[in-house]
């Protein structure tokens, strides 16, 4: 036993609560550095958002607080309490589209790839933060944060249609993959506006980090029965070429077919910024703690409690500090 504690890494809160506040933390102060931390007055910023297109019809149940539905296909009106559980469910699971949705999750991220393409071929300083959202119906939707120079800068309306009509072609099958129809992209100002928009991604990043089988109340058999069409239709579907589905051990065959990140954005490269004006990445992050913890560590406490940093841990003699720098050390790139 070493006597140090190593974070496990979790992304999702019901795993490790303080770990997920973490990494939500970290993406956070990477989102609000694209915004704040740099000459702001040369870019306009954008929120777009990019859903997936339909595979069948669902139950349409309001949101609680939000404003009423109207009469759902199944011919009732439901209330947002009392229909909770069918909200994103299929109105006929026999005649949904598993397959393609399963499919589509798949490939989405090769088709923001494509997006991300033609986005910047034609408004080439364009930057981006970019997190990747379930909908109820057990497929990924995007928000993106888009930051463009000011001398080259779209109406709003452009971008939305430049990015809504991308397309894509499967490596795997060959089929076309595109978005779906409902898009909208919102400009907003460095301000006030550019606090709300953070607060907003970071609200949908909490909402991501949630296992939704796990927390509350147990889930209506309806969506029991969804998820575990959605499951079988992911566990079936090829990832690869090369892939057999009932012996590949990869991922996507158990996230109803999502290979992607949670949260990604733009790299800084010899010839561009990247999102983060100050050069903020989660590297960076990791090794900014693990040099406030050796330096913690290697001050002399004026009492023997106070030899460990309640960040890391414990258990303090002569020498500790020495052995937590090494170990530490080698554990910097899967380190707090």
């Amino acid at each position: 036993m070493t006597g140090v504690w190593v974070r496990c890494g979790s992304r999702v809160k019901s795993a490790c609560e303080s770990c997920a506040e973490l990494y939500r933390g970290d993406w956070a102060a990477i989102a609000r550095s694209g915004v704040f931390d740099g000459p702001v007055q040369d870019f306009r910023f954008y929120l777009l958002t990019l859903t997936a297109p339909s595979f069948g019809p669902v139950h349409r149940v309001p949101r609680d607080g939000g404003t009423r539905a109207a009469r759902c296909d199944c011919g009732l009106v439901h209330d947002a309490v009392a229909s909770a559980g069918l909200r994103g469910v299929p109105l006929d699971a026999s005649s949904y589209d598993y397959d393609g949705q399963a499919a589509w999750n798949r490939d989405a991220g090769l088709l923001w790839d494509r997006t991300r393409r033609r986005l910047r071929d034609r408004w080439d300083s364009l930057e981006y933060f970019i997190v990747r959202e379930w909908q109820d119906r057990g497929v990924l939707h995007v928000h993106v944060i888009v930051r463009i120079a000011r001398f080259e800068a779209p109406e709003d309306t452009w971008l939305r249609k430049a990015a809504r009509t991308a397309t894509a072609f499967s490596m795997v099958d060959g089929c076309l993959v595109e978005w779906g129809a409902q898009a909208r992209c919102d400009a907003f100002t460095a301000d006030g506006d550019g606090a709300k928009t953070i607060w907003y991604l970071s609200k949908a990043l909490n909402y991501v980090m949630k296992d939704v089988a796990l927390v509350g109340r147990s889930p209506h058999s309806a969506v029991v029965s969804h998820q575990a069409r959605l499951a079988a239709a992911a566990r079936r579907m090829r990832c690869g070429r090369e892939c057999v589905p009932a012996n590949c051990p990869a991922k996507l065959h158990d996230r109803y077919g999502a290979r992607s990140q949670v949260v990604s954005a733009s790299r800084r490269t010899k010839h561009r910024t990247g999102w983060s004006f100050s050069g903020l990445t989660r590297t960076v992050q990791r090794q900014l703690r693990l040099a406030w913890f050796l330096a913690k560590s290697s001050e002399t406490p004026a009492e023997p409690e106070e030899t460990v940093s309640a960040a890391v841990v414990v258990g303090a003699q002569e020498g500790h500090a020495a052995r937590l720098r090494l170990e530490l050390a080698s554990l910097a790139a899967s380190g707090p």
